[in-house]
């Protein structure tokens, strides 16, 4: 995306005033439902590209609250002519018209739920969560007893419990 696209669609961001909304007429919901639609249908073609990326992680946000997009990632790596949908999603979120029931219709059409269920971390990143452990350990080892402490223990038994449960479901799979 350019630098004239990502404007535009900055732009379209900043224009969905707040005060505005009350005082638009609701708009029919088929207009952001067919915005959803639009970007299920780019991801179920190109989930790996960069922008089906950006799209996949801006629709998860949306649904499970996790975050997983950065504004200024999507905003340079969405084309020209989807601003137009994500800004449509994003303002339909803020006016409170975009229901869970709707992002969830598109992850499902997108085919994101069967990749959820499917897509499990591979031998490189089973190595990298045992780095990551092994240094997680050493730095609870490390810092004398404070908040980050008690953080890194925290982080630490998430990891070990994640390892575990991959394990596990990886010798059921091998069954």
């Amino acid at each position: 995306m350019g630098g004239s696209n990502r404007t535009v669609f900055m732009r379209q961001i900043a224009n969905t005033n707040q005060r505005e909304l009350p005082l638009r007429p609701n708009p029919a919901p088929a207009r952001f439902q067919q915005a959803i639609t639009e970007i299920a249908l780019l991801i179920r073609d190109s989930p790996d590209t960069s922008g089906g990326v950006q799209l996949r992680r801006f629709l998860w946000s949306l649904y499970n609250m996790h975050h997983l997009v950065n504004l200024w990632d999507l905003a340079s790596r969405v084309g020209g002519e989807l601003a137009e949908p994500v800004s449509e999603i994003i303002r339909a979120a803020l006016a409170g018209e975009l229901r869970e029931s709707d992002v969830k219709q598109g992850l499902l059409l997108a085919g994101e739920m069967e990749r959820w269920d499917a897509t499990a971390p591979g031998g490189e990143a089973m190595e990298c969560m045992d780095d990551a452990e092994q240094s997680l350990i050493s730095a609870v080892r490390r810092i004398p007893p404070c908040k980050e402490h008690t953080e890194l223990v925290r982080t630490l038994g998430a990891l070990s419990r994640l390892r575990f449960d991959l394990r596990a479901a990886d010798k059921t799979e091998s069954k």
